[in-house]
């Protein structure tokens, strides 16, 4: 029988430099299906409207897709993340 580690391992994980960085404005669509979270994200976006205007519209981002473990781990390094950005109490140094 294997004997159980004191702690759990650390996750490795490789930087690809090829790995996608996505902007998004929006999430506008979210949805539930057999235990996988969908959620799309969208960019706003300025097209001519042929009369020399200018339309405003959302195209589609990105799909996240994933399990509801997966998705609350998104949501634990969204909150850490808007944290840093927290504006904080008192004078600045």
């Amino acid at each position: 029988m294997a004997k159980k580690p004191d702690q759990p391992a650390s996750v490795k994980f490789v930087d690809q430099p090829h790995a996608s960085i996505i902007f998004f404005d929006g999430a506008p669509v979210f949805t539930s299906y057999n235990g996988i979270i969908g959620i799309t994200l969208s960019v706003n976006v300025g097209v001519p409207d042929g009369q020399g205007g200018i339309d405003g519209g959302q195209v589609v981002a990105a799909y996240l897709r994933g399990n509801v473990k997966a998705l609350m781990a998104l949501k634990v390094a969204v909150e850490s993340a808007l944290l840093l950005g927290a504006k904080t109490q008192g004078e600045a140094n």
